[in-house]
């Protein structure tokens, strides 16, 4: 007979089943790939377990099972059970001995279903219980099969993937529950107080601290109490790249501020050095002393002095003058007064531009809600979820490789992609979804009354839109893209935490080839 290969018999097992129009089920299966395993010489390891499980029978069951043709396990045991069965039907004063076994079988089998039960599994836990309340019954076969068929599909369909989150968290052991939760007790908790980690975070949290802008001082306090709290977070590429974000945003905000003192401290030293020249056209000041004045205002560096050492010249040089300015007659008193009134002007309104600055809730440049305003929303629809149970979800995206656009088209090309970006956005909103400017390439969109699945189609809908929209810049395109991702209320905690799943399907999103929304649509 020629070599043929478990391939080809497998082959002709499932022809063979066609051929008497079997279902296809693995007792039918096991049953033609025996016969045919057989026909070729060959003995699968399901029959060797078998005729190992004969041969240590006794007596007529060992006879009897050698005459009949038993397949599979499961005949094996069903051609046992029926044996017991008739033997105690035949003989009704069965041994001590025998009624002893059973009797603790059945004790051990309801004991490892009791076990079963108390795992972590509400499916598992109600077919070990109607199990149990199976077996203190009177023996049924047919009840018995139908529920080992059951517990073979519990076996068959059981899937853990849902557990495959924990290993963003730390858990490496999956094999027992309780490992499993020291594990993550370890990742949530910072057990070594002298880590590198923590002996650097203080240092990290200082140089965080606001330089010469405030404006930042809100987002600067938040990260460095997330440092504080939990060190470990240093380690995490998501931590990373947002304090170098907040360092980045921090270093603009305070070129932006020193443009603004430099410009203001440059029109009071223009404003002083005419008064000085119009004084020093009158006969009540020397000439000397306005070429002294005017010295000391060359004298000032904004390189190499402090702003408090030009703040304190500034005063030094208002204070002669004002001493000066004593000697002068009723038309230098009328002047001295018109420059004290130019002087508290310019402190009103640098007063009022800094708290129109405060209070403003729009981003100048994207005609969108700042981030301030941005919150403050985000605050109220929380309340509205707490009171009433009315679900948001939240829309983060970031416009791919921004800074290549800076850098390849200039700034002015920034701007203008992020303004349009920003109606693009607003265009598209319904009337109640609040659009805001989360910092740099960054927008929220908060989005009442809308779940996760309708959340990442809108986010779709928008990436769709910009990605085909032809941006145009002093006659040429430029090609951009958004990655967004979406959270929804009521699948976190809170709304802080919202925001943060949202912006951690973002950087899923962008680490995945960007030009995409997390998470995927799930439809029902």
């Amino acid at each position: 007979m020629a070599a043929i290969s478990v391939a080809q018999i497998i082959k002709e097992a499932l022809s063979e089943i066609k051929v008497r129009q079997l279902m296809l089920t693995p007792e039918n299966y096991t049953e033609v790939y025996n016969e045919i395993s057989s026909k070729y010489g060959f003995t699968t390891e399901e029959k060797r377990k078998i005729e190992k499980y004969i041969s240590r029978l006794s007596g007529d069951y060992k006879s009897q099972a050698s005459t009949v043709n038993i397949n599979t396990v499961d005949e094996f045991v069903a051609f046992l059970t029926a044996r017991i069965n008739r033997s105690a039907q035949q003989n009704q004063n069965s041994s001590i001995d025998d009624e002893k076994e059973f009797k603790s079988l059945n004790a051990f089998t309801r004991r490892i279903l009791q076990a079963i039960s108390m795992l972590h599994n509400k499916e598992a836990k109600a077919m070990a219980e109607a199990s149990m309340q199976l077996l203190s019954r009177k023996f049924d076969a047919s009840k018995i099969d139908a529920m080992r068929e059951k517990w073979f599909d519990i076996v068959s369909n059981y899937n853990d993937e849902y557990l495959d989150f924990l290993k963003y968290y730390g858990v490496r052991n999956f094999d027992d529950l309780q490992s499993m939760m020291s594990e993550l007790d370890k990742f949530l908790t910072v057990q070594n107080e002298n880590s590198p980690l923590c002996e650097i975070s203080d240092l990290i949290v200082s140089m965080l601290q606001p330089s010469i802008s405030t404006i930042l001082e809100d987002d600067i306090e938040q990260m460095a109490n997330q440092i504080k709290q939990n060190p470990i977070c240093l380690s995490a590429n998501d931590t990373k790249e947002n304090i170098k974000k907040l360092i980045e945003r921090r270093i603009e905000a305070d070129r932006d501020e020193i443009g603004s003192k430099i410009s203001s401290l440059n029109g009071v030293l223009v404003s002083i050095s005419d008064k000085i020249s119009d004084l020093s056209k009158t006969s009540h000041i020397s000439s000397q002393k306005a070429h002294e004045l005017k010295a000391d205002i060359k004298d000032i560096s904004f390189d190499a002095s402090s702003f408090e050492q030009v703040r304190n010249m500034l005063f030094n040089i208002a204070s002669t003058l004002e001493i000066e300015s004593r000697e002068l007659g009723v038309e230098m008193d009328n002047k001295q007064a018109t420059i004290s009134e130019l002087q508290n002007r310019i402190t009103t309104l640098e007063n009022e531009l800094a708290t129109a600055k405060a209070e403003s809730k729009e981003d100048f440049l994207t005609k969108t809600a700042n981030k301030r305003a941005l919150m403050e929303e985000l605050r109220r629809i929380e309340e509205a979820y707490k009171r009433y149970g009315t679900d948001y979800s939240l829309c983060f995206m970031d416009i791919d490789f921004f800074k290549k656009i800076n850098d390849n088209y200039g700034h002015d090309a920034g701007d203008a992609i992020l303004a349009t970006v920003a109606m693009i956005l607003r265009k598209y909103s319904r009337a109640v979804d609040f659009v805001g400017r989360y910092g740099g390439e960054e927008f929220v969109v908060l989005l009442p009354s809308v779940n996760l699945n309708d959340g990442v189609k809108f986010a779709d809908k928008l990436r769709k839109i910009i990605e085909n929209f032809k941006f145009m810049y002093k006659g040429e395109r430029i090609n951009v893209t958004i990655s967004s991702g979406v959270a929804t209320r009521s699948l976190n905690i809170n709304d802080n935490l919202t925001l943060e799943s949202a912006d951690k399907m973002l950087y899923a999103a962008k680490n995945g080839g960007r030009n995409q929304v997390m998470p995927q649509v799930i439809e029902k």
